[in-house]
């Protein structure tokens, strides 16, 4: 994933296989379900585009060959495990003596120290690790079934993202002067990094989260309407109160059990009972229709077939078109992002095994080059700054999406300037869990999580005096960032248009539900009805029940880092052009990028997957067992081919299960898999979830329990690894937060600072900025223009 966004805007790409070639090549889905190496769609999805070279390193003549290619190589993305680096010739010490100018990205499941750094795991065990899957899906009636991984690698994918990231930031520092910096990213710790309240609820009020158990609001569930299936979030009472009037104002809707969110929430089996028999015999598309007038946050469960006829995509030109021999031709998801300066383009099909062996050249690499002249207010660079040290961030956003997108720039160094208002306070600043369960705008968990290393700056943008400020503080800024709805930055005097004249270089990322543009562009979104829109819910959840909520609003991140993705393509950009550009990010089409699997076996084989709880295509045993304890003790397995199933039999103590005909190879496990997670569980359900994960990590087969937010809060590798900060808040005290999710060589990798107090930096801001003296301020503050 990390290679494919950088082929996407327009890298030269080598993607280097093993003899055998990448596992995702027998992934699928294939044609006909017939498996094929060269035909498999996740395989073509994210390698469309990249030059194809097989080799074994392993060898003198592969070495000799790999050499060769990072000889001319600007960046090298891997995800070899720590103990077999030296072996592939990929160990950091070498590569830093041979190649001095390579950025070198590793990609590793725990990252590369700390007690689990040698330790295996897939999707299954990366979700369960990072706390994601012990969260899916929400508010579940059924404490047997196991905690849940949404469908296919989105957590992976998030990995994947943050390292194309932190690659061309550390390309984009290299051509400033700076020594090539390596990084490591947990794929553990992406995950965690992206658990919305979850993690807070237990820093800030000691609470356990779980899949289990009431929701806080209602309504907040997925519905059968005539032709499928429809999710509705009413957090808000005029959301409710419009809810009520689309459905004829009933009787009963008026009661008291329904009253408000908190007794809506503790009758909610009533409440959807009886909205339940009024949805039946809409069809999804209508009411979504209907609900829109009324703002009220619905959204269907997009079928594959859904998205690849929505009016919205269509209209955005998000599907295109990728030629693949011996396939045909296929739709694939496209940009997540529109540009003014375009750059995004999916280059070719996917290469065949070895397809580029024998034309691959040594190419020269780059050489540092000068910093832009196009820059203003930077500093020279030094060996031990963050990349982004020097580049100035004017941040409009607000709630998760906005802010998980600048708070990735905070990371790599940026000043972040967050603009706020007493008069459209950010929700959440208003949402529980608050420090101590004590209510206060500085004091909420979801707020200090996301915010943290910025500055605050409070600005009423309804008055013109704070627009102007506004635009006088971008000639300052590099970037400005906002995710309000399509057309509300036009409206308030802040578009493109207005900062591009003021700061002709300026980069503006908008984040929106949709996108600024298409019949969609206005739509009311939300986090949880993103991921049903989006297509998530339809193909993920148990055997033979209806389609799940994916624990965790995760379109918000997602459309977050991805971003932040495009903007340091855009910085890039401009240190070549001198341009600046406006990003629009449509947070739908950024989380239907992560969904390729399920749209290809339906684009293929003219069908969706069917919902399979934690099973996968390929490996098994794979599934989440229950262990010793309560009902929220999980552990997560997934057996990757024979001989790690022969090593699970030998740990159970069962070694006659390697020769027993159900089970020898994988097609046998696949066909009797009922029965073999009944044994399974046999073995787990009196052991400690730690003992199994252990035992089965020493036999090299991936192993982890399925970690809450508590959990993690305590986990001794994360702490090692320093991933959770803990800054003196002033009104909040010590409080654990999750921190950054990959290490840069050669740089302070620390969140800066806690969560800003509302305006705590306004005057500071506005008079270094600015020039403003104190008197200006303080009439500026009488006139309610600083509020």
């Amino acid at each position: 994933m990390a290679c494919k966004l950088m082929a996407d805007l327009g890298a030269r790409v080598i993607k280097v296989e093993p003899p055998e070639g990448d596992w995702t090549r027998r992934y699928g889905p294939f044609p006909g379900h017939r498996a094929d190496p060269e035909k498999s769609g996740l395989f073509i999805y994210l390698n469309a585009g990249k030059l194809g070279v097989s080799l074994d390193s392993s060898s003198p003549a592969g070495l000799a060959k790999l050499d060769s290619i990072l000889a001319g190589a600007d960046i090298l993305v891997h995800n070899v495990a720590v103990a077999d680096r030296a072996r592939a010739g990929l160990d950091d010490a070498r590569l830093r003596k041979r190649f001095p100018n390579l950025i070198a990205t590793a990609i590793s499941p725990f990252g590369d120290f700390g007690p689990h750094r040698d330790w295996k795991a897939h999707e299954l065990n990366i979700v369960n690790a990072g706390g994601w899957a012990h969260l899916n899906p929400g508010s579940s009636h059924f404490p047997e079934l196991p905690p849940l991984k949404s469908f296919g690698h989105p957590g992976l994918f998030h990995t994947g993202i943050h390292a194309c990231v932190v690659a061309l930031a550390a390309l984009w520092d290299r051509t400033r002067g700076v020594v090539a910096r390596h990084s490591e990213i947990s794929a553990q710790e992406c995950v965690a990094a992206m658990l919305e309240l979850s993690f807070v609820h237990y820093s800030y009020a000691g609470r356990e989260a779980s899949r289990l158990g009431m929701r806080q609001a209602a309504p907040w569930t997925i519905l059968e309407c005539a032709d499928g299936h429809i999710m509705v979030l009413c957090l808000e009472e005029a959301q409710w109160k419009g809810l009520v009037e689309l459905m004829g104002n009933p009787d009963w809707a008026h009661e008291d059990i329904f009253a408000d969110l908190r007794t809506r929430a503790l009758n909610a089996d009533a409440l959807y009972a009886l909205m339940g028999d009024w949805i039946k015999d809409w069809k999804k598309a209508d009411l979504f229709r209907e609900a829109q007038v009324k703002r009220i946050p619905m959204a269907p469960v997009s079928s594959m077939a859904d998205l690849y006829a929505s009016e919205q995509l269509r209209a955005r030109e998000f599907f295109v078109p990728l030629d693949q021999p011996g396939v045909g031709r296929l739709s694939v998801p496209g940009a997540p992002f529109k540009s003014t300066a375009g750059g995004w383009r999916i280059g070719g099909a996917a290469p065949r095994l070895g397809e580029h062996n024998e034309i691959i050249e040594p190419r020269r690499s780059a050489e540092p080059r000068a910093a832009s002249t196009a820059k203003v207010d930077h500093e020279p660079r030094s060996k031990n700054r963050l990349p982004l040290d020097g580049i100035r961030v004017l941040d409009l956003t607000w709630v998760w999406a906005g802010p998980h997108c600048t708070l990735q720039f905070a990371h790599l160094g940026a000043e972040i300037i967050r603009i706020e208002s007493t008069h459209r306070l950010d929700a959440t600043r208003r949402v529980p869990p608050f420090a101590d369960d004590i209510p206060g705008v500085n004091r909420a968990g979801y707020f200090n999580q996301y915010s943290q290393g910025k500055r605050s700056l409070t600005l009423n943008l309804s008055d013109p005096r704070g627009v102007e400020i506004a635009r006088e503080l971008v000639r300052h800024c590099d970037i400005v960032a906002d995710n309000f709805s399509a057309g509300a930055m036009d409206r308030m005097g802040l578009g493109y248009e207005v900062l591009h004249k003021i700061r002709p270089d300026i980069i503006v990322v908008s984040i929106s539900g949709c996108g600024q543009t298409g019949p969609w562009r206005k739509l009311l979104s939300y986090g949880p009805p993103s991921a049903a829109l989006a297509g998530f819910c339809s193909v993920t959840g148990y055997a033979g029940l209806g389609p799940a909520e994916t624990g965790v609003s995760f379109p918000d991140p997602t459309a977050g880092v991805l971003g932040s993705v495009a903007v340091m393509a855009a910085l890039h950009h401009r240190d070549r052009t001198g341009e600046g550009q406006h990003i629009d990010l449509s947070q739908l089409e950024a989380t239907v990028t992560l969904l390729p699997a399920a749209l290809l076996e339906y684009s293929l084989n003219g069908a969706p997957p069917a919902r399979d709880g934690n099973r996968d295509p390929i490996m098994a045993p794979h599934n989440t067992y229950k262990a010793f304890g309560d009902e929220n003790q999980w552990v997560s397995i997934a057996v990757a081919d024979d001989d790690e199933w022969r090593a699970m039999c030998t740990v159970m103590a069962m070694p006659q299960l390697a020769d027993d005909a159900r089970f020898r190879k994988l097609a046998d496990r696949k066909a009797n898999e009922d029965a073999l997670d009944e044994i399974v569980t046999a073995w787990t359900r009196g052991r400690d979830r730690w003992e199994i994960t252990e035992a089965l990590q020493r036999a090299g087969v991936a192993a982890f329990p399925s970690m809450s937010n508590k959990d993690l809060a305590h986990d001794t590798h994360m702490l090692e690894r320093g991933f959770f900060t803990n800054f003196d808040h002033p009104e909040v005290g010590r409080r654990l937060h999750a921190g950054i999710p990959w290490r840069l060589s050669d740089a302070e990798n620390r969140v800066r600072g806690p969560a800003p107090l509302l305006g705590a930096d306004t005057d500071a801001i506005l008079k270094t900025m600015l020039g403003m003296s104190d008197e200006k301020i303080a009439e500026l503050r009488a006139l309610d223009v600083l509020a």
